[in-house]
C-alpha cells in the first residue's frame, strides 16, 4: 500500500509532467486508434531518459515507486490502445481485420505465456513482473493488425517518430561518447535502481571498460540502444532512401550503432541486412539489395572509424601489434561475455529443470534473480541465460518454444511463397525489411544474447511481425495495407 501512496505524494514535476502528457497520450489512443503507435513508440522512447530526469534537480533520490511509475507510462498508453479496440470488436460483435493462421500462431504464444503466470514454481511476483517485461508487448502485434485496417497510411504516420526518435537517441550517444554523463545520469547509475551502475564515481564495467564508456542516451543500456536503432535503419530501407538528407541520417544512425559496443546489436543489423539481402533477391528487388548492401558497407566502415578514433586519441602506434592497446578495439573483442552463452546451452542440457516442458513461469530467469527470489540460489553464483531461445525453454517450456518457433517457421514459409509472385513495390519492400528484421531477432536471440524482455526491442520485433502479417493478408483482400492500393 505504501508504493501507491509514495507516488501521489510525490512533489517531483517531471513525475506529475509525465503523467499527464501520458494520460492525456492514453486517451487519445483510446479514442482514436491512428495516433496509438505513433504515441506508444513516442514512450517507449521517452520512459527511460524520463526516469533519469527525476534525478535531476531532486535533493532525495526518487522512490522505487516514482521510478517504476514512469517506467509503466508506455504499458498505460499500450492498454488503452488495447481497451479501444476490445470496446469497439464488441460494439460491432467482430474485429476489424480479417483473421489468419499467423494471427492464431501469435495468439496461441501470447495466451501460453500469459497461462505461465500461473505456474508455481516461483511468486507470483515474479511472474506478474515477468509478463509485464515481455508478454504483454506481443499485443503490439495485434494493435498493428487493428491500426491497419483502420487505416491504411498509419506506417507513413509512424517512420517519422521511429526515424526522429532514433535520430535524437544517436545524436546524443554520440555527446555522451565525446562529453560524458551528466551529474543526474550518474546519480541514477549509483542509486541501486539500475543493473548497470557503480560506486562512488566509478562506472561498472558493463558501462566503462578498459577505459571506454558505452553510452546508453535516451535508453536504458547501451545494448537497448544499440537494437532500437538498428531498428530504425532496417525500417528506413523499407522507404526510398535517397538524398543526402536521408543518407546523413542513416550514416549518424550506424556511427552510434557502432559506437555502443553492444555486439549483439552488431549482429542482429548485420544478420537482418544478410536476409534482407537474400529476400531481395528472391523478389528481384535490386535497389533493396543495393541499399542494404551500402547500410551494411556503412557499418564497417563507421567500426572502422571509431577504431582509428580511439587510437588516435589514446595517441596509440598505428600498428597491427599495439591494436590490442586501443580500447574501442580491446572492448570490442573482449571473449569473456562470451562465456556466459556457452554455460547457458552446458546448463540447458545438463540441467533437466531447464528444460520442463511447461516451464518455471514467466520471468523465473532474469526477473526472478533480479527480484533476489527465493530459489534462484546466490545471487553471485547462479547461471543466467544469456541466451534468448534457452531463457524462453526455461520459463515458457518446450511447449512455449515450440509455440514460438510456430510463429517464425509459419512466418518464413508463408514469405517465401509470397516473394515468388508479383507484389506491388513499397509493400514487397515491407514485407522483406520486416521480415528480415523478425529473422534477425530470432538469429541473434539465439545465439549472442537475450532481448525480448527489453521494451524497445520487443516492440519493435512485434511491430516488425505486425508489418509482415498485414502485408501477408492484404494478399486475400481487395485493397491492400499500408497506403498501396491492390493490383
Amino acid at each position: 500500500m505504501d508504493a501507491p501512496l509514495d507516488v501521489f505524494r510525490s512533489t517531483n514535476s517531471i513525475l506529475w509532467g509525465s503523467t499527464v502528457v501520458a494520460g492525456a497520450t492514453a486517451l487519445l489512443s483510446f479514442f482514436r486508434l491512428r495516433w496509438a503507435i505513433p504515441g506508444f513508440f513516442i514512450w517507449v522512447a521517452a520512459a527511460d531518459v524520463l526516469k533519469r530526469l527525476l534525478f535531476l534537480g531532486s535533493e532525495a533520490t526518487p522512490t522505487q515507486a516514482e521510478y517504476f511509475w514512469i517506467l509503466a507510462l508506455p504499458d498505460l498508453v499500450l492498454a488503452a490502445a488495447i481497451g479501444g479496440i476490445v470496446l469497439t470488436a464488441i460494439r460491432a460483435r467482430s474485429l476489424a481485420w480479417r483473421w489468419t493462421t499467423l494471427d492464431s500462431l501469435v495468439a496461441a504464444y501470447l495466451l501460453w505465456s500469459f497461462l505461465e503466470v500461473f505456474n508455481p514454481t516461483f511468486s507470483l511476483t515474479v511472474r506478474l513482473a515477468g509478463f509485464k517485461s515481455s508478454g504483454i508487448y506481443v499485443l503490439v502485434y495485434f494493435l498493428v493488425r487493428a491500426a491497419d485496417a483502420q487505416e491504411k497510411g498509419w506506417f507513413k504516420r509512424l517512420l517519422p517518430v521511429l526515424i526522429g526518435s532514433g535520430l535524437v537517441a544517436a545524436v546524443y550517444a554520440l555527446y555522451q561518447s565525446a562529453v560524458g554523463f551528466q551529474e543526474f545520469e550518474m546519480e541514477w547509475l549509483e542509486s541501486g535502481l539500475t543493473m548497470l551502475g557503480g560506486q562512488g564515481g566509478e562506472l561498472g564495467r558493463t558501462i566503462n571498460w578498459f577505459g571506454i564508456a558505452r553510452p546508453f542516451s535516451i535508453f536504458a543500456s547501451h545494448e537497448q540502444l544499440g537494437w532500437y536503432l538498428s531498428f530504425v535503419v532496417l525500417l528506413m530501407l523499407a522507404v526510398r532512401v535517397q538524398g543526402r538528407w536521408s543518407w546523413g541520417v542513416l550514416f549518424v544512425l550506424v556511427l552510434a550503432i557502432a559506437r555502443t559496443l553492444s555486439r549483439s546489436s552488431w549482429v542482429f543489423l548485420g544478420a537482418s541486412l544478410l536476409f534482407l539481402g537474400i529476400g531481395g533477391l528472391i523478389a528481384a528487388r535490386k535497389r533493396l539489395v543495393r541499399n542494404g548492401a551500402a547500410a551494411l558497407v556503412l557499418m564497417l566502415v563507421c567500426l572502422g572509424l571509431w577504431s582509428y578514433l580511439e587510437r588516435r586519441t589514446n595517441e596509440q602506434p598505428a600498428t597491427a601489434e599495439d591494436s590490442q592497446a586501443n580500447p574501442f578495439v580491446q572492448r570490442a573483442s573482449t571473449l569473456g561475455t562470451y562465456e556466459w552463452r556457452i554455460y547457458s546451452f552446458q546448463q540447458l542440457i545438463r540441467d533437466p529443470s531447464w528444460r520442463r516442458p511447461f516451464g518455471n513461469g514467466i520471468g523465473s530467469m532474469w526477473v526472478a534473480w533480479r527480484l533476489g527470489a527465493p530459489g534462484t540460489l546466490n545471487r553471485e553464483e547462479r547461471v543466467l541465460s544469456h541466451v534468448g531461445t534457452v531463457d524462453l525453454i526455461y520459463e515458457l517450456g518446450v511447449v512455449g518454444l515450440l509455440s514460438f518457433l510456430a510463429i517464425i517457421a509459419y512466418l518464413a514459409w508463408l514469405v517465401w511463397r509470397v516473394l515468388k509472385h508479383p507484389l506491388e513495390s513499397e509493400r514487397v519492400e515491407l514485407l522483406v525489411v520486416a521480415t528480415a528484421s523478425v529473422l534477425g531477432l530470432v538469429a541473434a536471440n539465439s545465439t549472442v544474447t537475450t532481448v525480448l524482455m527489453f521494451r524497445p526491442i520487443a516492440s519493435p520485433f512485434w511491430l516488425s511481425l505486425g508489418i509482415a502479417g498485414c502485408v501477408l493478408a492484404a494478399r486475400e483482400r481487395p485493397t491492400s495495407s499500408l497506403g498501396t492500393e491492390a493490383t
